[in-house]
């Protein structure tokens, strides 16, 4: 009986895990493999933050050609740091939106900072991106993500994962999981104080002349 409970719990776990958006938990293996025990598919508290988030900010990162980047050096300009892994299939979709945000957003203040983490090497990294166009910096992390979060007042619980800064460096909005388009595209035009953008319409909305065209 209780194998069968605990087997229940682990699957009511995985499926809220999809329903969120997210990608494969920072305690599995990038390949996606499950760990042997099934007390590692538990959630654990949130390490206490050991950097300020002034610290936070002004951590070195390297992006992939081996420059030093700091978040703060992008002070002044509304910042969305986007948390992701290659191996991670919701952070790879959320990628083109965010190329689209940063191409529409950049002249009103947008900066977007991507920060790869829990990669295997550097170099899965340039070989994923050679096979995509960003238009924003890709930066290196691992072990000081959990932290970087922390202490911008989040809690690392999987990937995708996003925060938003204002232009002074404080924290707007936390989003684990993956970005939906339009929720972005209003989020980031709430920071640029921007008023919100018109939802698309949607298939209830097309008239039977557009469907029949369609097909």
């Amino acid at each position: 009986m209780k194998h069968v409970q605990a087997t229940g719990l682990v699957i009511a776990i995985l499926i809220a895990a999809a329903a969120a958006g997210f990608g494969v938990y920072e305690w599995l293996q990038p390949t996606g493999a499950l760990s042997d025990s099934p007390a590692a598919l538990v959630a654990v508290p949130a390490p206490a933050p050991t950097l300020s988030a002034t610290q936070a900010m002004h951590l070195p990162l390297q992006d992939l050609d081996d420059n030093t980047h700091k978040l703060a050096d992008w002070r002044g300009k509304v910042l969305l740091v986007n948390f992701w892994a290659t191996w991670c299939p919701p952070c790879r979709e959320e990628i083109p939106l965010l190329v689209k945000l940063q191409a529409q957003y950049a002249a009103q203040g947008l900066q977007i900072v991507g920060i790869a983490t829990d990669e295997q090497n550097e170099e899965d990294v340039r070989k994923f991106m050679r096979t995509m166009v960003v238009n924003y910096p890709i930066l290196m992390s691992d072990k000081q993500t959990p932290q970087i979060i922390a202490a911008l007042g989040g809690d690392f619980i999987g990937l995708p994962y996003t925060i938003l800064l204002d232009r002074q460096g404080r924290v707007l909005k936390i989003h684990p999981g993956e970005l939906q388009p339009h929720e972005a595209e209003n989020l980031v035009r709430m920071a640029l104080h921007l008023p919100a953008s018109v939802p698309a319409p949607t298939s209830a909305t097309v008239t039977p002349v557009a469907v029949t065209q369609a097909n």
